[in-house]
């Protein structure tokens, strides 16, 4: 079957199925044959393009957005770009055909302890103790409800323009210069139970390749 101009897997030159490590070094691979300081200015688009699709591919919830997106276009073909389905969940794809956004709404979010751990932290709901541990402090009525917050962190992580690839001696990128890392705002998603406990601590998946969960306890008022 010949790709759709926007398959973002044909990009890159993989299979669907392919892991993170294919992923990685099919990126590294085309990035460092059309990468503008190798390709000259007219590697530009087609470097754009490459990091675009990896930075998709590469992102756990990114990749599922996208591959619901193909099944959309594929499968489906039912509901255009744009439309909200009765689940309250919608998808995009951008302009260029090069990005898939997919929004999906949370329903049972727990507004008090969301939001950047900064404004928690000021807000007096959330700290973070000597191990690295997130503290969540949870109303007796969240606690017995359950639900989920999200929680963004600042975090260092790869950087999404050159994957990494940027280094003194070797190759410059606009957005790290030559860190090869950036920090980035990472939304952190807690599932909280149902009838918590004070002290329960969970194991909250940080959605960024070779990033470790994060570990969240809860506090709740006595």
């Amino acid at each position: 079957m010949r790709s759709a101009p926007d398959d973002l897997y044909a990009v890159l030159g993989v299979s669907r199925s392919a892991t993170a490590a294919e992923l990685r070094r099919a990126y590294r691979r085309l990035a460092l044959q059309h990468h503008p300081d190798r390709a000259g200015p007219a590697g530009a688009p087609i470097f754009a393009r490459i990091a675009e699709a990896y930075g998709m591919l590469s992102n756990l919830t990114a990749r599922a957005a996208y591959d619901a997106h193909l099944f959309e276009r594929e499968g489906v073909r039912g509901r255009q770009p744009g439309t909200v389905a009765a689940d309250g969940a919608s998808w995009n794809v951008s302009q260029t055909g090069w990005a898939a956004t997919w929004h999906r709404r949370v329903r049972d979010l727990l507004p008090r302890v969301s939001g950047t751990l900064e404004d928690l932290i000021a807000s007096r709901v959330a700290r973070v103790d000597s191990s690295g541990t997130l503290e969540l402090d949870l109303t007796a009525a969240e606690s017995a409800s359950g639900g989920t917050a999200i929680v963004t962190l600042s975090l260092r992580i790869a950087c999404p323009t050159c994957g990494g690839l940027a280094t003194p001696r070797g190759l410059w990128c606009r957005r790290c210069e030559y860190e090869g890392q950036v920090t980035e705002g990472v939304p952190v998603r807690v599932t909280i139970p149902p009838a918590t406990r004070d002290g329960l601590v969970v194991a909250a998946p940080v959605e960024r390749p070779g990033a470790p969960a994060q570990r969240v306890r809860m506090r709740v008022a006595g």
